[in-house]
């Protein structure tokens, strides 16, 4: 019998990954990667940041012994990577620190992919899986959202100190990022299918065992052992996307209706609270029965319907018509979305049937 030839498939993922409380215990955990008197840049977000978190880790590497650069990152723009890069290119550090929230992490992890650097992400809040995917989301000149290829972090450094300080809606949001999965893989599964896409089945059982993992009777985003489960979730999201080679198993419909809504609204909303409200539209759409997700939306406060969000109607289902546009090429129910199915989604939210 001949057995047939294998391919496999390499992936990066991150060397260490520690939830720990402190920025003594995030120094101790650095110093399993890199030991003074190495380089380190240092991102975070100066004087914007509520915690100056960044400005204690900067300090603390520079009375360890470690030669410190740092760069304060306004937004999360193309700007911003440019000078990174700059800075990556000049100081030439050993390892990429992004300190701070996902703007801070993205630019931080496509900086590194630019110059092939090492990565090292230390959040101040889970308000997305920004904190280990390979992807970025960074605005363009024109100031228009993007989501690029980046650099997967070498290491996840998770002061619980910190991120248990976050505002209480950084936790709903990172939930309904996380549970949104279920509604991106459902798309990619329907588009492998119907138009023949490529599929990943492992990228996809991971994405669902993460988003799955925090959907339960007693879910209670206050416990510590609930938050460090969404953590890991999230976690296990970017990894998903590495496996999958883009953000497909993470990134579907209900996030081209974020997008569209990024557009129309003149104050957007949490990312995670518009992909929450984008997942149920969306199962609506597909003609799923959403009725358990919707019970546990309501349970952890998450939005179900427009009008949570005080979102206008005529404004949410524009962002279903306008979505596809936003990510030309990504396959999802939305392209089989016409004004019959639209006119029935309104007959929905305005019966009360969610």
């Amino acid at each position: 019998m001949t057995v047939p030839t294998a391919t496999h498939r390499s992936i990066r993922i991150p060397r260490l990954m520690r939830m720990v409380r402190g920025p003594d215990a995030v120094m101790a955990s650095l110093a399993e990667l890199v030991a003074p008197p190495d380089r380190l840049l240092i991102l975070h977000s100066g004087a914007r940041s509520a915690t100056g978190y960044g400005t204690t880790i900067v300090e603390r590497a520079r009375a360890l012994g470690y030669e410190v650069a740092e760069c304060v990152v306004e937004a999360n723009s193309e700007a911003s990577v440019v000078r990174v890069v700059s800075v990556i290119d000049t100081f030439r550090p050993g390892f990429v620190l992004g300190v701070g929230g996902g703007r801070v992490v993205d630019v931080a992890k496509l900086a590194a992919a630019r110059r092939q650097s090492e990565v090292v992400t230390i959040p101040t809040q889970l308000a997305s899986d920004a904190v280990c995917s390979p992807v970025a989301v960074i605005l363009d000149n024109d100031g228009r959202q993007r989501s690029v290829g980046a650099r997967m972090p070498t290491a996840i450094m998770v002061d619980l100190d910190v991120v248990d300080s976050a505002p209480e809606i950084t936790w709903r949001a990172g939930l309904g990022d996380l549970v949104s999965n279920l509604s991106a893989v459902r798309d990619w599964r329907l588009a492998h299918e119907s138009r023949g896409e490529e599929f990943d089945d492992f990228a996809c059982l991971t994405s669902e065992a993460a988003a799955l993992s925090v959907i339960q009777d007693d879910a209670d985003l206050a416990q510590e052992d609930y938050r460090q489960k969404l953590i890991r979730g999230l976690i296990l999201s970017g990894l998903a996307m590495e496996m999958a080679g883009s953000s497909r198993p993470a990134s579907g419909s209900e996030h081209l209706i974020s997008h569209a809504l990024d557009r129309i609204l003149a104050r957007p909303h949490a990312h995670g609270l518009q992909v929450a409200v984008g997942t149920i539209a969306s199962g609506i759409l597909r003609g799923e029965d959403g009725t358990r997700l919707i019970a546990f939306f309501r349970r952890v406060g998450l939005p179900v319907v427009p009008a949570d969000l005080d979102i206008p109607m005529d404004d949410f289902l524009a962002a279903v018509r306008l979505g596809p546009t936003t990510r030309p090429g990504r396959s999802t129910s939305l392209d089989d979305v016409g004004e019959a199915e639209i006119a029935m989604l309104r007959q929905v939210y305005e019966r009360g049937e969610v």
